[in-house]
């Protein structure tokens, strides 16, 4: 869509508000994608400023190297390596499409890609929620909008948005949705493709694009995104895309997406397209005196305290050489009284040591195994999402 007709002859930036003179010499040009992902088009030209440019362009590392998706999707791009700025960038990139390194969350995630099809991943978390990943997506978000109205209506319509992918800050409310290609059999799409939704009138906007790493989906305001509208999403997308055919295969391009990863162990994947629902967590704070029942919203992934708490006590009661270890979270950990009745001397212990030990997931003796309790049927709200979460003993943990 055209832009608003004050704004082409008076541009201001979509960041800073500042006038631009709409000059590609002095101003350049924003892709509406990151080229290090493969995007191509641009916003018009003084939609965003020098300054803002470089600064905000930034985020475009995190984007790219953040999440193993579109790390692995990076590699199996053939376009990345005509992204050059000088012989030693070509090197890295070169290097990049064998062995590629997170950054911040996912630093110590490794994708090494010899021969094709024989990929490794290392430490590959696929529900990323940091700060810097989830505000490179949403300025993506951002981009899109103000290709379609205007630097300066967007500025006037999406303000929390513009705000957060600038300035960054609290996660929880700017969740995303992802549905992950097989890594052994994507499609390669040429510019990422959009969708774009209104939820709750106009001025709300759900953005989706298409792209080789998988199909994103994120909200141009907060806590926009929630099982039923991703679902409505994911439906409409597959009936928009399924007559698409991948040029090798001929098969459709809906084929391609919604791989697992594993991860619908716990979690519900929404819709026809398998969407994946990226929540940041709430965190908990443990109680000395009592450990928490808890239980996983199977939409959000939040871990839920369930209402039901059980004393130290008697749940560390019993033989402390065969035991069941539940895995870390924020709702229950150690106390040195724990670990005495486990049999350890914290007193011959340093601090630091101690610390890490504590807030490792707690070990009870197998008698007192949580999964035994006679809990059938039970229902509990997710404190994250809403969600009605019906759970037994076989659904809970420590």
């Amino acid at each position: 869509m055209p832009t608003e007709t004050r704004e082409k002859s008076h541009p201001i930036c979509l960041w800073c508000g500042k006038p631009t003179s709409g000059d590609r010499k002095i101003h350049g040009v924003e892709h509406i994608f990151p080229k290090a992902i493969g995007g191509k088009k641009t916003l018009p030209v003084g939609s965003v400023c020098k300054t803002c440019n470089h600064e905000l362009g930034k985020l475009d590392k995190f984007l790219k190297k953040e999440h193993p998706a579109m790390m692995d999707a990076f590699q199996v791009d053939p376009r990345v390596k005509g992204y050059t700025r000088g012989e030693t960038d070509k090197k890295r990139k070169e290097k990049e499409k064998t062995v590629i390194e997170g950054v911040g969350e996912a630093r110590h995630t490794k994708i090494t890609r010899e021969k094709r099809p024989d990929i490794e991943f290392l430490n590959a978390n696929f529900a990323v929620t940091s700060e810097t990943f989830v505000r490179a997506l949403h300025k993506c978000v951002a981009n899109v909008l103000c290709n379609k109205h205007g630097s300066m209506t967007t500025r006037r319509k999406f303000k929390d948005l513009l705000k957060f992918v600038k300035d960054g800050g609290d996660v929880l409310p700017w969740s995303y949705a992802v549905s992950f290609p097989n890594p052994f059999n994507r499609p390669l799409i040429e510019e990422p493709k959009c969708f774009l939704f209104s939820v709750n009138g106009e001025d709300q906007k759900i953005i989706s694009f298409i792209h080789t790493s998988g199909i994103w989906i994120a909200g141009s305001h907060p806590f926009l995104l929630n099982p039923k509208v991703i679902e409505v999403v994911s439906e409409t997308i597959a009936k928009k895309i399924t007559h698409i055919k991948e040029p090798n295969t001929r098969k459709s391009i809906t084929h391609f997406f919604g791989f697992d990863w594993s991860l619908s162990k716990d979690r519900v994947l929404i819709g026809a397209l398998k969407f994946l629902w990226i929540v940041e967590e709430i965190e908990g704070k443990p109680n000395d005196e009592f450990l928490y029942l808890l239980t996983r919203c199977r939409f959000c992934g939040q871990t839920n305290p369930t209402g039901i708490t059980l004393p130290r006590e008697i749940i560390y009661t019993g033989n402390i050489n065969n035991v069941v270890r539940y895995g870390n979270n924020t709702w229950n950990r150690y106390t040195r009284e724990d670990l005495k009745k486990l049999g350890f001397k914290v007193e011959k212990w340093g601090n630091k040591s101690l610390e890490r030990y504590m807030i490792q997931g707690v070990s009870i003796p197998k008698e007192n195994d949580v999964k035994k309790l006679k809990i059938y049927n039970c229902t509990t709200a997710c404190i994250n999402c809403g969600n009605v979460i019906d759970f037994s003993a076989n659904d809970c943990f420590l």
